[in-house]
């Protein structure tokens, strides 16, 4: 009796399994075309942010490009003392905390891309790019504004006041030129920006090194294997470029300066201070608004990421189970 009760059971399961299975195909179809309409709506918020961060990013380097060309352009004189170098000096440290903060973002995208298989690897592989030019850019600019900071010339450091008689004889009397002590102070702020800018490349040069050699070693002792041995020899061949590059501007900033030809007065000099701290705020919260739009824009396009894998599996389960699929194919 027993037996025949489980059997029965067994029946109607069946039964109605058999009964529900269109149902449930119908259900896999629906859920698919409602993924991609999902898909798509998040694809063109990803263009939306996408856009908008080139456009902030186009107009933060422009403003940037704009006060490094007027900068440059520019050389304190006798009034204005050292206001034009020290302003140099703060655009400087300035571009340098948005170069640590791209290398930040670059560390974190090289670590995905090692650990993370399943991560888009092309899209990060386009940011990696992006963010390798931005580094450039600036580090290009930073040894624009050093060079623009003159070197000291060979100046007389007296100069005639003038003269008076005394019991038949004449005494001609001197004092320390202004152009003296300009030149002096200009030697000082340039001598010490550039020594600064000197070990910063002297220590990113060991730094290469030391992670070229580290990646050469693990690649001839086969640490690495398959796409990680890829993304570790696109690696090397890129601290082998920048090594490079560190190590010729090394030599430029070495050499001669390349100071403006534009003495300000002090009254220019402490204008255009008030202008580039204006400018230099607008640049610092424009900065900081693309880096978190660049943060969202990531998480966007992980989530999409992830719906187009679960879209993929479910239109290969289609393929697999739905008759309608197969005929089609």
């Amino acid at each position: 009796m027993k037996f025949i009760l489980l059997a029965m059971c067994a029946a109607v399961v069946c039964s109605t399994a058999e009964e529900s299975a269109p149902l449930d195909l119908e259900a896999r179809r629906e859920s698919v075309e409602t993924l991609k309409r999902h898909i798509s709506m998040r694809q063109k918020r990803l263009d939306e942010v996408t856009a908008e961060i080139r456009d902030r990013g186009r107009k933060t380097n422009l403003k940037i490009e704009e006060l490094v060309k007027m900068l440059s352009e520019m050389k304190d004189s006798e009034s204005s003392k050292r206001r034009v170098s020290q302003v140099k000096g703060e655009a400087v440290e300035g571009l340098k905390r948005m170069l640590q903060t791209y290398q930040v973002e670059r560390r974190k995208i090289f670590e995905r891309l090692r650990t993370d298989g399943k991560a888009p690897e092309e899209a990060l592989a386009r940011d990696m790019a992006a963010i390798d030019a931005l580094i450039e850019k600036r580090a290009a600019e930073i040894i624009a504004l050093v060079k623009s900071m003159p070197g000291g010339a060979d100046v007389a450091k007296y100069e005639n006041a003038g003269g008076s008689y005394y019991d038949g004889i004449y005494y001609e009397e001197t004092r320390i030129s202004e152009a003296w002590r300009q030149n002096r102070r200009d030697k000082v702020e340039s001598g010490k920006q550039r020594r600064e800018l000197v070990q910063a490349l002297e220590k990113a040069i060991a730094s290469l090194e030391s992670r070229r050699n580290s990646i050469q070693g693990m690649l001839a002792a086969g640490r690495f294997s398959g796409s990680e041995k890829e993304l570790q020899e696109q690696e090397l061949a890129h601290l082998s470029g920048l090594l490079e590059g560190r190590k010729r501007q090394l030599l430029e900033v070495a050499g001669a300066a390349d100071a403006g030809d534009v003495a300000v007065s002090k009254d220019q000099a402490d204008d255009f201070r008030e202008m580039f701290g204006d400018a230099r705020r607008d640049i610092a919260s424009d900065f900081q608004k693309t880096l978190r739009l660049y943060h969202d824009a990531t998480a966007e396009r992980d989530k999409l990421h992830r719906l187009q894998e679960n879209l993929a599996a479910r239109e290969k389960w289609l393929l697999e189970k739905d008759p309608a699929a197969k005929k089609a194919e």
